[in-house]
C-alpha cells in the first residue's frame, strides 16, 4: 500500500482539512481552558507545580504564565504561525502529561477517585503530536488564509 501525502480527490481534501480543523479547534479549548484556569486560580498553579515539578513558583508567576499560555491557546485556535505554535503546544502538553508519570504508571494510584484523569492526557498528547504532523492540510487556517492573501 502506498500513502500520497496530497490526495486528488477535491472531497478528501476537504474532509482533510475538516478533520484537521476539528482537531485544532478541540486542541485550542482544551489548551484555552488550562490557561484561563492559571489566570483564574493562582493558587491552585502554585499547589500543582510544587507538587508536580517540585518548586515554588513566586505569586506572579501563575498569572504570566496564564498569559502565556492564553497567548499560546489563541494563536492555536487562529492556526496561526502553525510549526512553531504546534510545536510549543506539543512541548507544553509533554511536560504537564511526563510530570505526572507517576499517576500513569502506579497501578494502584490509578484506581483512585481522579487519578484516571491523568490518562488522558496521553492521548491528547497523541492528537497535539498529530496536529504538528497534518499541520500542511490546515486549509482552514490563519496561516493559510494570510498566504493565499499575499499579492
Amino acid at each position: 500500500m502506498t500513502l500520497t501525502a496530497i490526495s486528488h480527490d477535491v472531497d478528501a481534501q476537504r474532509r482533510e482539512a475538516v478533520a484537521v480543523l476539528i482537531m485544532r479547534l478541540t486542541l485550542g479549548i482544551f489548551l484555552l481552558l488550562w490557561s484561563v484556569g492559571k489566570i483564574v486560580t493562582p493558587g491552585a498553579t502554585v499547589r500543582i507545580v510544587a507538587h508536580f515539578y517540585g518548586f515554588a513558583l513566586p505569586e506572579a508567576a501563575p498569572l504570566l504564565i496564564g498569559l502565556a499560555e492564553l497567548a499560546l491557546s489563541l494563536a492555536l485556535l487562529a492556526g496561526f504561525a502553525r510549526r512553531l505554535v504546534y510545536g510549543l503546544a506539543i512541548v507544553l502538553h509533554a511536560t504537564s502529561t511526563f510530570a505526572s508519570w507517576r499517576q500513569l504508571l502506579d497501578p494502584s494510584g490509578i484506581a483512585r477517585p481522579g487519578d484516571d484523569l491523568f490518562l488522558a492526557g496521553v492521548p491528547v498528547l497523541g492528537a497535539f503530536i498529530a496536529l504538528y504532523l497534518l499541520r500542511g492540510f490546515d486549509a482552514y487556517s490563519l496561516d493559510e488564509w494570510l498566504r493565499t492573501r499575499r499579492v
